[in-house]
């Protein structure tokens, strides 16, 4: 039955359509307030009384028909919308283009292309979605074919593919398109406008803006050119051009309140949202977003509790607060407060929580009436990865490939890396070389793995093949480049690699970059140039470099170095107590009883304490944890002879 709540008005229009009687003078009429009703029931997702309404239809026309089809492919419910077209008697150009556009949007495009082939007739409209179907899923290629063959366009058909090649990061592809366009419209400029802001193309994007007449802005250019300045910093010139709009819609206002908080300046945000004329729910969720952002929950909330009206998106800022600062506790209590739940609130949820928290937030997510998306099965997978719980693992692989998330790349890559921490480097290359269309990420993830199983060589021809296949290189895959050079002790390879970075590919090394390097020479007993590279950078480095540099010191015994690498890191951080340890270990390896005391007597007086070990197995889909000095376990004494065993194994192999 309907919610009077949520659908009042809906809910006594139904009532008037069911018990009243149409006439032959009214019919139509009727008709026209069915179709309506179920218009509306789609949108909100009311899936159900939409086909009761249909059903209870004492006439329908073909309108009628084309609001369902169009209803379930925008609640991505393909398969009843093919089966009611194919039912439908008579078909329009609207009902076979809206099925098609299901397809294509679903990423199913062989069958978006059976049906385009087959289509009586076609407009531009049908051409569009099947161009769009391409570019949505990265097929430019056949994108071009079909543009190529069109026999009219419109300004939506140019837009779309030049869309299309600044997502392939094929920047001048699309600028020769433009070209081509000869009188651009307002969509094409918009289109170029749009793509060199998302390619980081920003000088671009202002010499055409500047290029643009007045009648060829509209609020969209301006817009858009308001959040070009903001990304570069330039939020002075944003606020300039903000001043200067002719026009200014809900959109323009809430890209500036944007671009002040993507800057830092949330006062300036806050004075321009007090300033609006009218204030939408996008400008309230805006604003609360930045406060999150900043870490102000307190006025996060307190405007939350001003808002005149919330949506799912309110509820959701404020839970995302409450996880990016670790409070559980509140993030656990708010989630159960919440009057409607949605996927992202879940996903939220299970990426704020840790261990074997989130896969059992993962199991109840149905419970909602909801199905996970590649965000959950990417958070859900990644921590299997983090646990090493293989049997937990690949049930949700095996969820994916039901689902058809076994084509999305972030799923994809998150199940390789998965698979390599679980010591599967084999499967994790099975499902590396079965996909079908592979990004940087996925090549990255591939690298990664090779590295940390301690395949440089292997590692080091994936990045070759990449280069060789067009994908850029980023700082992820130079970190596993270096990683893998590390274990491998190719320290020649590794300074080229390094090298390379800045010189070929204009990336600035990070933190990271630089504490493999150290763990690199490090590994290969060049202890003391590791030391030297270290004063010579001129950023500040974590602590967990120089925490590196130590471990490598206590592999190699040397206390001199160490002992002023420890210096180094106590002076800042003198409750360290995993650094005594590493210290001590480097004293008692030489027989330096005294020292060792010393070091101990130092942990005491600074009350520094080592965070215990903890380690954690699958056995059978149950999930064991073992802490350090923890003999609660009843089967102790048998793992610890098993781990001796192991240990004199370890031992004899060298």
């Amino acid at each position: 039955m309907f919610s009077r709540v949520r659908y009042p008005s809906l809910a006594n229009l139904t009532v008037c359509l069911i018990t009243s009687q149409p006439n032959s003078s009214t019919i139509n009429a009727g008709i026209y307030e069915w179709n309506s009703t179920i218009t509306r029931l789609f949108k909100h997702g009311d899936i159900e009384n939409a086909r009761r309404l249909f059903d209870e239809m004492p006439k329908r026309n073909t309108v009628t028909w084309n609001c369902m089809i169009s209803g379930y492919v925008q609640n991505w419910r393909i398969a009843e919308a093919h089966r009611l077209f194919d039912v439908m008697v008579d078909r329009n150009i609207v009902s076979w283009t809206a099925l098609l556009s299901g397809y294509a949007k679903c990423g199913r495009l062989e069958e978006a292309k059976n049906l385009f082939d087959s289509m009586p007739e076609r407009n531009v409209v049908c051409w569009n979605s099947m161009i769009s179907g391409y570019v949505s899923n990265g097929r430019i290629e056949e994108a071009r074919e079909l543009f190529n063959e069109m026999p009219v366009r419109n300004s939506i058909s140019w837009a779309v593919m030049i869309d299309g090649y600044f997502r392939q990061e094929l920047v001048s592809e699309a600028q020769v398109l433009f070209d081509q366009s000869y009188r651009p419209t307002i969509h094409v400029y918009n289109a170029m406008l749009s793509g060199y802001v998302e390619a980081g193309y920003f000088d671009d994007a202002c010499k055409l803006f500047n290029r643009m007449s007045q009648q060829d802005r509209d609020v969209a250019s301006w817009t858009t050119m308001i959040t070009c300045n903001s990304r570069s910093g330039q939020i002075e010139r944003a606020r300039e051009l903000f001043d200067e709009m002719p026009k200014r819609d809900m959109i323009a206002w809430t890209s500036m309140i944007y671009g002040y908080l993507n800057n830092g300046n949330i006062k300036d945000a806050r004075i321009l949202f007090d300033n609006m004329p009218h204030r939408d729910i996008v400008a309230w969720n805006s604003i609360i977003a930045g406060y999150v952002q900043n870490g102000m929950m307190e006025n996060a909330l307190q405007l939350f509790m001003q808002m005149p009206k919330h949506d799912i998106v309110s509820w959701n800022s404020i839970l995302q607060g409450y996880a990016e600062q670790g409070d559980t506790v509140n993030a656990g209590k708010w989630f159960r407060e919440m009057p409607r739940r949605d996927e992202t609130s879940w996903n939220i949820m299970i990426s704020g929580c840790r261990n074997e928290e989130a896969l059992v937030l993962y199991s109840m997510i149905t419970r909602d009436g909801l199905k996970p998306n590649q965000i959950t099965y990417t958070s859900v997978i990644s921590e299997c990865g983090a646990l090493a719980v293989l049997h937990f693992g690949r049930s949700v692989h095996l969820c994916v490939i039901k689902t058809g998330y076994d084509h999305d790349s972030m799923v994809v890559s998150s199940l390789i890396t998965m698979y390599s921490k679980c010591g599967l480097i084999v499967d994790a290359a099975l499902v590396f070389e079965r996909m079908v269309r592979r990004d940087t990420v996925a090549w990255n993830a591939m690298i990664v793995a090779q590295a940390y199983h301690g395949y440089a060589f292997e590692a080091v021809d994936l990045y070759s093949s990449m280069v060789q296949f067009g994908f850029k290189p980023n700082h992820i895959t130079f970190l596993g480049l270096l990683t893998a050079c590390a274990h491998k002790g190719l320290v020649d390879k590794g300074w080229e690699f390094f090298t390379s970075m800045e010189n070929d590919w204009l990336l600035i090394p990070e933190p990271g970059h630089y504490t493999c390097m150290v763990d690199m020479l490090g590994r290969a007993g060049l202890l003391i140039q590791a030391y030297e590279f270290i004063k010579q950078i001129q950023v500040d480095l974590p602590m967990y470099t120089w925490e590196t540099l130590l471990s490598a010191c206590r592999v190699h015994g040397n206390i001199k170095l160490g002992e002023l690498v420890a210096k180094e890191i106590l002076n800042t951080q003198p409750t360290n107590g995993g650094m005594y340890v590493l210290l001590s270990n480097i004293y008692a390896a030489k027989g330096m009883w005294k020292d060792v005391g010393g070091i101990r007597s130092l942990m005491k007086r600074h009350a520094a304490k080592k965070e215990p070990g903890c380690s954690w197995t699958e056995i059978k889909g149950n999930m064991y944890t073992f802490v350090y000095g923890d003999r609660s376990h009843p089967q102790t004494e048998g793992i610890c002879r098993e781990l001796e065993i192991l240990s004199v194994m370890v031992e004899e192999i060298g």
